[in-house]
């Protein structure tokens, strides 16, 4: 039933059997992705998150197919094609998708009382060092963790933040001025940039290619360095990531 602490596991297996029974393969890496291969070399995607289901793929007639056979075996309802989910907004043309998090980023700036701040060309002061300051001031570390939790959820849609968000997340425990001086900054940044997103243009030659780079021991508390790397599908980001290397 509905409600109840059981309720995920049971209604994953019931799903899971379902796909199973259609004839899909379960994503190895994914376990809420659900691929389905036609002879014809077209390919229908379902990606599950608790009870809402999204799906692509290359032929419209199996949309159809997929939607019946769903309604035959549960209460479902069929919302059209997809505009906003888990706080992405999508936007579907001719030419492409655009993804971003406009309305996410506004009410972010809204919450943290940074609405009317002024904007800012960077997300961080070129040349910026943050350190753990045993003598620095302290502030609000639930404000502080809170305020960077939510720029995290951001990086979805935003490749160009990585960097500097995960920089101020390193100081979540024991967070001084010049880190919320950094965390500011960069919803300074936001507040001029909202409408920024990711734009995947269709019909276009995907090759993918992978680039990375690091700094040489550039935390100036341990010396650590930090990598980065960006995944394009033709020349669209499908995944990056900024991280301190644990060595």
């Amino acid at each position: 039933m509905y409600g109840l602490k059981q309720a995920p596991r049971a209604w994953y297996s019931k799903i899971e059997s379902y796909f199973a029974q259609e004839k899909f393969q379960k994503c190895p890496h994914e376990h809420t992705l659900f691929i389905k291969e036609y002879g014809n070399k077209n390919v229908l995607i379902v990606s599950l998150y608790a009870d809402d289901l999204i799906f692509t793929g290359s032929n419209e007639v199996m949309f159809e197919e997929f939607k019946t056979s769903m309604k035959r075996k549960f209460s479902m309802t069929d919302l059209g094609k997809m505009r906003y989910f888990l706080g992405v907004e999508v936007k579907q043309f001719n030419e492409g998708i655009f993804i971003c998090q406009q309305k996410y980023a506004k009410e972010l700036l809204l919450r943290f009382k940074m609405d009317q701040c002024n904007k800012v060309c960077s997300p961080m002061v070129p040349g910026n060092k943050l350190i753990r300051d045993e003598n620095g001031k302290l502030v609000d570390a639930t404000n502080y963790r809170q305020m960077t939790g939510c720029l995290m959820y951001l990086l979805a849609t935003r490749p160009d933040l990585t960097f500097s968000v995960c920089l101020v997340a390193r100081y979540m425990e024991r967070p001084i001025e010049i880190h919320l001086t950094a965390i500011k900054r960069i919803m300074r940044y936001l507040k001029g940039t909202m409408e920024l997103g990711i734009w995947y243009r269709r019909n276009e030659k995907l090759t993918l290619v992978g680039r990375s780079d690091s700094d040489y021991a550039g935390d100036l508390d341990d010396r650590k360095s930090t990598s980065g790397y960006v995944y394009m599908l033709g020349s669209s980001a499908i995944s990056w990531s900024s991280k301190k290397q644990n060595l």
